[in-house]
């Protein structure tokens, strides 16, 4: 990660705690992450220098407008003002390492060499959650190498017990 990603998350998760609204904007940053992350060339658009800052902030508008909070949106917006927007995937990972510490969430990784349900998913989770004494949330990344079962990474710890799961 980036100083200055670091440091503009920091503005933003400093704003999300004065406003009461970690929880909200860490949604509203992982949305923003989703969709700059589906497909490279909306970031190529937001780099770009001869693209005008207008046209960049009507697309900000019709794409997240009533989508995610106006401050999260303002924010975005003077990303590309300052033509800071090329950190937002450092700030994006930045702002969830913060707000994750200050909730107590800690987040993982499932992988497995089938598809998981919603429901085992969450019961992993709420298995794995439990044995940490704090809320862990976890992704799920398809891994045919693995024979069978699970495997779970939670920070530098792969977890290998045999977790209970009703």
């Amino acid at each position: 990660m980036s100083v200055v990603g670091d440091r503009y998350a920091e503005s933003l998760f400093d704003l999300a705690k004065e406003e009461n609204k970690v929880t909200q904007y860490l949604d509203d940053i992982k949305l923003v992450g989703e969709v700059l992350d589906s497909d490279p060339q909306i970031v190529q658009f937001f780099n770009h220098v001869l693209i005008e800052n207008d046209k960049k902030i009507q697309l900000l508008d019709q794409s997240f407008k009533g989508n995610v909070d106006q401050y999260v949106l303002n924010f975005l917006k003077l990303l590309v003002q300052s033509r800071r927007i090329r950190y937002i995937d450092d700030i994006v990972k930045s702002y969830i390492n913060l707000s994750n510490q200050y909730l107590g969430i800690e987040e993982g990784m499932i992988y497995t060499p089938y598809e998981l349900t919603d429901q085992q998913i969450q019961d992993i989770e709420k298995a794995i959650s439990q044995k940490e004494n704090k809320k862990v949330t976890l992704k799920v990344s398809i891994d045919p190498s693995l024979l069978g079962g699970i495997k779970v990474q939670i920070a530098n710890r792969i977890l290998m017990e045999q977790l209970k799961i009703k």
